[in-house]
């Protein structure tokens, strides 16, 4: 198998995921597991040398389009023990083909035969992963094509151009003097023409989601379980975490639909943002007499409800498009109005073809809701031609015009940053129209932030520690540079705080319930430039003078 063999199995199932059509909700979950149980039944025939295995668990942890499915050794060793002991067992048709193949013949099209092509020609290049294509294999391939065919026959699905099979590279005998490199790319040229046949192709609709579960996982037989006989499953990867900085994609629960009132009520509860407050208000009044002359018969101009965010961290954004999927759901734009959150790292995957499939998966968890893009700007970096982040863009663009009666847009980042972002591409600049401008907090709105935690934790300032965090606000607030946090700052500066204050309840030998509730001015004396009091009333200067370091960390 070629070290690129990923590369070529994700890339190859993730064009032809995109050519099928959206409303069969085949995903290529299913297509991997697939092709999985295919690959152990062909290699439970051996290679050349006679009871060989014709590959190794990592040949088989490299089948996986974008979500993998580790196999331990112990795993693969008895899945592939399970075919060899069972030699008749040649994996069936899976439902999802069943399911095309209907399809293909009701609507007079091909795709059901293009999978049959696809599958064909990437177990030739799973045969030869020991380095040997051994006519045991070939026949193996031909009977798992022939099942397909044979499906694609029942169904009346039309007749299709097919390429050529393992008989006609291994001919009537042997051939070890042949170049196996040249076959393997002749065998991917002919399944390049097999993708090219029918260019008729719709990455923008959802056909992704979880596959099916099946009514008996990991039962003897089951051509869709990742591991076809009894016991563990094998272990899957977990997505990554999201990081304090970047999520690589968080999708909210969907709540009860609030009102309009109350959704309003909400972002008027959010401590400063008055402009981005009136923002709102005035799209609401524009949505509310739209809608007006759309029932009075009056012609209504087409109206793009994408936003775009500018401002520092750590003022409230992500807060805000939270609302206003509130506000949209309430107002009839959006038929959820749930978020779902996304950063560069959960649209961009590392080979081509692969982040269109990526991005089109978050698109449809956020339809009937927004999508929020956070630190847009990086998917268009500067002078990066052929960074992958264009291909998302190009499909989020086509997301909002193919789904523009239910999914909304929102993307936020620094205000500098943002405007190369919007010019990547000319049909950002139509769609999104509307800017809101997130101006950081001041001093005053800082400590009021900082008292609205303190509350939520069940805590309390006395009256020392409450002017002293005051003024270290206001004096941040005032030096701000191009790491001020705003809101983070905060967070970050009340968690250091509790700490600290916690090291000195510890200490205490018998502490009260208002010991453990109260933070003092001397909680704050490795925080800050506090004046501390002495026994005596003497005024100190704290020990370390200058404040640490309150870069941004956290989400908006």
């Amino acid at each position: 198998m070629s070290k690129n063999f990923h590369r070529d199995y994700a890339e190859s199932v993730g064009h032809f995921c995109q050519s099928i059509p959206a409303g069969l909700g085949i995903c290529a979950q299913e297509i991997d597991t697939y092709f999985r149980a295919c690959t152990l039944c062909l290699w439970a025939v051996g290679g050349e040398a006679g009871g060989n295995r014709g590959g190794d668990v990592t040949g088989i942890n490299q089948i996986y389009t974008d979500r993998q499915v580790k196999f331990s050794p112990a795993q693969f060793d008895k899945a592939i023990s399970y075919y060899q002991a069972n030699p008749h067992y040649t994996v069936g048709v899976p439902e999802f083909f069943q399911k095309l193949a209907g399809a293909d013949a009701a609507a007079g099209t091909t795709y059901s035969r293009t999978f049959a092509e696809v599958q064909k020609n990437l177990l030739m290049l799973c045969a030869a992963y020991d380095g040997a294509f051994s006519f045991a294999e070939s026949r193996r391939i031909t009977l798992l094509y022939d099942q397909l065919v044979q499906c694609c026959d029942e169904a009346g699905v039309p007749a299709a151009p097919a390429t050529p099979g393992p008989g006609d590279y291994l001919g009537g005998a042997p051939q070890p003097s042949r170049d196996a490199g040249k076959e393997l790319n002749d065998i991917m040229n002919e399944f390049s023409k097999v993708l090219h046949r029918d260019n008729r192709r719709n990455v923008y609709d959802d056909f992704f989601g979880a596959p099916p579960p099946s009514k008996n996982p990991g039962a003897p037989g089951d051509p869709m379980s990742p591991l076809p006989v009894a016991g563990g499953a094998p272990e899957t990867e977990k997505p990554p975490e999201a990081s304090a900085g970047g999520p690589a994609a968080s999708e909210e629960r969907e709540e009860s639909r609030p009102t309009l009132e109350e959704a309003l009520a909400e972002l008027d509860g959010l401590i400063g943002l008055d402009v981005v407050k009136k923002d709102v208000d005035s799209l609401v009044n524009l949505v509310k007499v739209r809608k007006l002359r759309q029932e009075r018969g009056m012609k209504t101009p087409d109206m793009s409800f994408h936003l775009v965010f500018s401002g520092n961290p750590g003022t409230g954004k992500t807060t805000v498009a939270r609302i206003i999927g509130k506000v949209y759901s309430a107002l009839g734009i959006l038929s959820k109005g749930h978020l779902v959150e996304v950063d560069r790292s959960g649209l961009v995957a590392g080979y081509v073809g692969q982040t269109a499939i990526k991005t089109q998966e978050v698109v449809a968890k956020a339809l009937g809701g927004v999508l929020f893009i956070d630190e847009a700007y990086t998917l268009a970096p500067e002078n990066a031609d052929k960074d992958f982040g264009q291909e998302s863009i190009d499909t989020i663009l086509k997301a909002m015009e193919d789904h523009r009666d239910d999914f909304v847009v929102i993307v936020a980042g620094y205000a500098t940053l943002m405007p190369r972002f919007i010019d990547s591409n000319p049909g950002l600049k139509s769609r999104f129209n509307k800017y809101l401008y997130f101006e950081d907090y001041n001093g005053e709105q800082l400590f009021e932030i900082f008292k609205g935690r303190v509350d939520r934790s069940d805590y309390r300032l006395d009256e020392a520690a409450a002017s002293a965090v005051k003024d270290h606000l206001q004096e941040l607030y005032e030096d701000r540079d191009e790491n001020f946090g705003n809101a983070r700052d905060v967070r970050n500066l009340f968690e250091k705080i509790v700490s600290a204050q916690a090291d000195r309840v510890a200490r205490l030998e018998d502490p009260t319930d208002e010991d453990i509730s109260t933070i003092t001015e001397e909680d704050l004396k490795e925080l800050m430039d506090v004046p501390l009091r002495t026994a005596e009333g003497e005024e100190k200067e704290c020990e370390n003078g200058v404040p640490e370091d309150q870069g941004p960390a956290g989400g908006q």
